[in-house]
């Protein structure tokens, strides 16, 4: 309770001022930070996280080969999302084709509502298991999971068989909703997830838009079995690519040992560690995390003057250490490179700590490229494989984690009761529409392009201008969040318009379904994109473990709305249960003011927490 008390008793320039993990220096405010382009002289925007000198660095793989996992694991997102999402527009058609086994629309439904639960609950262990083993091999077995899944239910006959196929299709396709955003961290610097991230949730989004308007239109015209048929050659190639071109992005860099600001430094050598040349560190904020009582640091003996000068090497960037006064006491005194101001070699070669060393032959360090047959491998298994699987539970001690739950949950179980009853109404009078109900879907896609274009235009351009404004050139995570309000406000009022078209049909109140379905696609493929982002951007390598709570609720409430939504619906109608659905959503929405205005008190509070579970 001491870091809660001391967080909110700060004065609002001394929580500007503080650096929790989260906020990271991204516009450099020294003269070494300005560079003329264009016939004017403008701000560098530093990259972070640090690079280390390895070429098996994500942050340092070539563009072609970012690009190339970040294409492949979006299109896994968008395949898993395709399957589960089709069959409910084809669900009249099981009736027709199996006749001996006739069942009534809350079993049929059961199809759906089961998917969606096993596809939130199966990150339980998907997530856990990548922190011992790796995002690889995670990616890999459960693309392969849900392949065979999928092939297997071209073969089975009968509901309980497909139930179960149906099961197993969720829990192959889950990794797509936590491991993969997890990847968009480990690919990309703070200043360009927001725009990668908006492209993953599109392609998640986009998936169940597409698979809803062409399910109906496959079990129509080719039959039940087609749907299984044509998701098998989908998740076929998802496997395929998935094992030949997503390397293991996990990497282990001595910066997630420490809670690190940077700082600039003046000008060092590309080339060569001049012995001379001290790095001048900026002045440290007034409140830095050594003052808080909720955190204490020292500098692990693995973080040494090799890293350092490694690291002086590669870039123009340092780093402030916020240590106990006997580690600072150390630091402090900038001689030379050596420790307690003996001299130092005048050149290293090696890479980082933590990638082995080399000699000191006085020649510059030239590693090894990362060849194809390196990608193809598998991480170290890491151990503690207890802690992991208990370590998702304690992220509940995170407020953002709460929200993100509510808010992402509230929006999939909209989009999953819309999707689920609207090819219904399309069915009956005085629509009529049969085989095209899924057309429905066409308004999500609009929605689903809007909002990504938005979220993909705006969140990094938000981030630097903010960053800008700042004294210190400070990326808060925040900045990014009120970008939400209106997309949290147009989906929420998409789903009170949705019950009122649904309650009363006319000839073209189709028009209202479609937009009301637009508005709230708007809302999901913006609120997760910018939310997730936040969470990788606050809590580095807890976001996954943030994500796995994050998608069992994203699970549980689709998974009751669906339940309950039909004996609801019956008794009221539409409109009750839809303004229900507006309340509560609205009543999340509400959640974002908190982070937007206290934000970073909360990242203070909890620094103890974050550092301690890095």
């Amino acid at each position: 309770m001491a870091g809660w008390r001391h967080a909110f008793s700060l004065s609002s320039e001394a929580v500007k001022d503080a650096t929790p993990p989260g906020t990271v220096t991204l516009i450099g405010k020294t003269e070494h930070s300005v560079i003329h382009q264009n016939g004017r002289y403008v701000d560098r925007v530093v990259q972070f996280p640090l690079p280390t000198l390895s070429p098996a660095d994500p942050l340092n793989w070539p563009s072609w080969r970012k690009m190339a996992c970040m294409m492949t694991v979006a299109f896994y997102a968008f395949v898993a999302n395709f399957l589960s999402a089709s069959l409910a527009p084809a669900l009249p058609v099981w009736n027709r084709e199996f006749r001996q086994d006739v069942r009534p629309l809350s079993d049929l439904m059961q199809l759906v509502a089961l998917n969606v639960l096993a596809l939130g609950l199966g990150n339980v262990f998907w997530v856990p298991l990548s922190n011992v083993f790796g995002r690889r091999l995670v990616l890999v077995v459960s693309t392969l999971l849900l392949s065979v899944a999928t092939t297997t239910g071209v073969f089975v006959k009968g509901f309980t068989p497909t139930l179960f196929v149906r099961v197993f299709q969720g829990l192959g396709s889950s990794a797509s909703e936590t491991v993969t955003p997890a990847v968009v961290g480990d690919l990309f610097f703070v200043h360009e997830r927001g725009g990668w991230m908006a492209f993953y949730t599109a392609s998640l989004a986009s998936g169940s838009v597409l698979g809803g308007i062409t399910g109906g239109y496959i079990a129509n015209g080719l039959g039940w079995v087609a749907q299984f048929s044509v998701g098998a050659i989908l998740t076929g190639l998802a496997s395929v690519a998935t094992f030949f071109l997503v390397p293991e992005t996990m990497f282990d860099r001595p910066k997630h040992a420490l809670p690190v600001q940077q700082q600039h430094w003046q000008q060092a050598s590309l080339q060569t560690f001049q012995p001379n040349l001290a790095p001048r560190i900026s002045v440290p904020p007034r409140i830095s995390l050594a003052d808080l009582p909720s955190a204490r640091f020292t500098l692990p003996t693995r973080y040494t003057w090799a890293t350092i000068i490694a690291v002086a090497t590669r870039a123009s960037t340092g780093m402030t250490w916020y240590d106990t006064e006997s580690s600072q006491t150390e630091l402090s005194s900038w001689p030379g490179p050596g420790r307690g101001g003996q001299p130092g070699p005048s050149r290293r070669s090696g890479p980082v700590s933590g990638e082995g060393s080399g000699e000191g032959s006085g020649a510059e360090y030239s590693p090894p490229p990362y060849t194809f047959a390196q990608s193809l491998k598998f991480s170290r298994y890491r151990g503690n494989v207890v802690h992991q699987f208990m370590k998702p539970w304690t992220t509940l001690l995170l407020p953002a984690t709460w929200i993100v739950m509510m808010q992402y949950g509230g929006l999939v179980g909209g989009v999953a009761v819309i999707s689920t009853v609207g090819p219904q109404i399309l069915n009956h009078k005085p629509y009529f529409w049969g085989g095209n109900a899924g057309l429905l879907f066409v308004g999500a896609l609009v929605g689903i392009l809007l909002g990504g274009l938005c979220t993909g235009l705006l969140a990094d351009r938000q981030l630097k201008r903010l960053a800008r404004d700042q004294d210190h050139g400070f990326a808060e995570p925040e900045a990014r969040i009120g970008l939400m309000l209106p997309s949290l406000l147009v989906g929420t009022c998409g789903l009170l318009v949705f019950g009122f078209c649904a309650q009363y049909p006319g000839r073209y109140q189709w028009v209202g379904l479609e937009f009301a379905y637009g508005m709230v696609a708007f809302a999901l493929t913006q609120v997760p994109s910018i939310w997730f982002g936040y969470l990788i951007d606050s809590y580095e390598q807890l976001a996954s473990d943030c994500f796995v709570m994050i998608c069992i609720l994203r699970a549980l409430i689709p998974f009751a709305w669906t339940f309950i939504v039909a004996q609801w619906m019956e008794k009221s109608g539409y409109l009750v249960p839809f303004a229900g659905f507006t309340a509560i959503m609205g009543v999340f929405a509400l959640l974002t003011i908190p982070i937007i205005v206290c934000g970073k008190r909360l990242r203070i509070a909890t620094t103890r927490y974050v550092t301690k579970n890095q």
